[in-house]
């Protein structure tokens, strides 16, 4: 068994070396269990449904993670570092990002993942239900299709005038931790998945996402266990929501949403503590996607040449603040003179991301 003392110190520099990789930090905190699943209740099996001993049953807590998310907040796709320390040990843990129903990227978001639909009941809205129907793969799909038909019903007494409310969600990765429940997983949102499964309980086709591996040897007095227990080999994947795996990417524009991470509980194998998707932890974060000009690119075609210099040169002297003379205060000091033409010059032959 490894040194609690020293995987502690390895894990405690694996999260101060994830900080602004990036650009952008987010610390993940604990979240209530019903995000995104209102009925959630925590899974106290690991990926293998091994029992947790009953005194890590009843101390542990999310707030004694450390989570933290390292994520570009200005590229063409969501990407970034997740890196955790003291999460649940050989546990399976699914990466959202979760918009609300009041925001403007929650329509961009569904599109690319999941919707949650809840209906006005007179006085409250209903604790809700996933739309189930993806359909062939393709988008729109029929999920797509009642959020459309659900979202323009008007219900004068509800809070938004509207019959439903949707949250759009999007299942993006997964992982499985360590013996200290620690993980460091690089992530991109080019992916769009509908639950997680073990390769024990369905065999993965060539459409959905890959399968990560664990080989854990769980014995007493490791953490979260009384238990001697055998070689464990756990293979977990992706079921595919919309197609194809690694071609499903966020619409451009600004988005508010949370990061979070959700229990994965395979649909409680393991009997009654095998849980039902309960919310661990989750921060909000701020990103734009988009096309990524590099600097000096004044016009705007993703490669710095001549033509930026000849862009700058004929607004030099004028007011950055009228027409498009913005792009060619490409220094950003307010001014448009000959040190953007410096700084274009400089830049000569960068392109775009």
């Amino acid at each position: 068994m490894r040194s609690r003392g020293v995987a502690f110190m390895l894990a405690c520099a694996a999260l101060s070396a994830a900080v602004s990789a990036f650009g952008a930090t987010a610390v993940l905190e604990l979240i209530p269990p019903g995000l995104t699943s209102p009925t959630g209740y925590y899974r106290w099996m690991d990926s293998a449904d091994q029992l947790y001993s009953p005194d890590y049953r009843n101390e542990y807590s999310y707030d004694q993670a450390s989570v933290l998310v390292d994520y570009s907040d200005s590229a063409r796709t969501f990407r970034g570092t997740l890196t955790a320390y003291n999460l649940k040990p050989n546990f399976t843990y699914q990466l959202k990002l979760v918009g609300s129903p009041e925001s403007d990227c929650n329509e961009r978001i569904g599109l690319a993942g999941r919707w949650w639909e809840q209906i006005w009941m007179g006085t409250y809205w209903s604790s809700g239900w996933n739309l189930n129907n993806k359909g062939s793969g393709e988008s729109p799909n029929p999920n797509d299709y009642d959020y459309f038909y659900h979202s323009s019903m008007l219900e004068p007494t509800s809070p938004t005038g509207k019959r439903y409310r949707h949250t759009g969600y999007l299942l993006l990765d997964y992982f499985i931790t360590d013996e200290l429940g620690a993980a460091r997983v690089e992530f991109e949102a080019n992916s769009s998945y509908h639950v997680l499964w073990k390769t024990s309980q369905y065999s993965p086709t060539a459409l959905n996402g890959p399968a990560k591996l664990a080989v854990f040897d769980a014995d007493i007095g490791d953490i979260g266990y009384a238990t001697d227990y055998p070689l464990q080999a756990v293979g977990v994947y992706g079921e595919w929501e919309r197609l194809p795996v690694g071609g499903i990417f966020l619409a451009d524009g600004a988005y508010t949403a949370q990061v979070i991470l959700t229990e994965e509980s395979f649909h409680a194998s393991g009997g009654t503590l095998g849980g039902q998707w309960a919310g661990a932890v989750g921060c909000v974060v701020q990103f734009t996607i988009g096309p990524q000009f590099p600097p000096g690119d004044a016009n705007r075609d993703g490669i710095v040449s001549i033509l930026d210099l000849l862009f700058v040169r004929d607004r030099l002297g004028e007011s950055p603040e009228t027409d498009d003379n913005a792009e060619a205060d490409v220094n950003g000091d307010g001014r448009i003179n000959v040190l953007d033409l410096i700084f274009v010059r400089n830049n000569l032959g960068m392109k775009a991301e």
